[in-house]
């Protein structure tokens, strides 16, 4: 719970007394490679803060499955609008790497609200954070070419692009694996 710990502290407001109320609400889920922490059409019933592994969050469009972020160690990964309004979930949340989560229940949120305002303003900047997310991977996909999105990606975060599966960055990068692939062979050769 170190990393968690670690998390916390870096926003305003934070001491150990914020910790010792929260830890109480946390339950540990370790998964497996290809393990679901949420399919679509199930309620989004908690938040998850990932001490070890990688999840995608994907949609299904016309069937196809649309990889709309990566969530990797040291971040929250959720269903946001299930979570918020109770409803179904329309994105599924998979493990593609041996994952352990910290999970707190939408429940035990709403209670530490209550205790203390640095929960408030712990949710209201996770909220901003994930429309800032949402916000600038739609101007990623429509703003840039197949080849541009693969090269932003490959500069800014190497290190997933070694770590996700070809198909799995194919649907994040919206474009086949086939295309993918003749993109990864023409940048590597310049």
């Amino acid at each position: 719970m170190e990393a968690f710990y670690t998390y916390l502290s870096q926003f305003p407001g934070f001491t150990d007394h914020i910790y010792e109320l929260v830890k109480p609400h946390l339950s540990v889920q370790n998964l497996k490679n290809g393990e679901y922490l949420l399919k679509e059409g199930k309620v989004c019933k908690s938040i998850v803060f990932i001490e070890k592994g990688l999840f995608r969050q994907y949609y299904l469009n016309d069937g196809k499955e649309i990889t709309h972020c990566f969530c990797k160690e040291n971040s929250i990964s959720c269903a946001y609008k299930s979570f918020i309004t109770k409803q179904k979930s329309s994105i599924s949340i998979q493990a593609i790497e041996p994952s352990r989560v910290l999970k707190i229940s939408n429940e035990s949120i709403q209670k530490l609200y209550k205790f203390d305002p640095f929960f408030q303003q712990l949710g209201r900047m996770a909220s901003e954070a994930e429309y800032v997310i949402a916000e600038n991977h739609k101007r990623f996909i429509n703003d840039l070419s197949a080849t541009q999105r693969y090269l932003h990606v490959l500069k800014t975060d190497k290190i997933l692009v070694q770590r996700v599966q070809l198909n799995y960055l194919a649907t994040y990068l919206q474009v086949s694996p086939e295309t993918l692939s003749r993109i990864r062979n023409k940048t590597a050769k310049t």
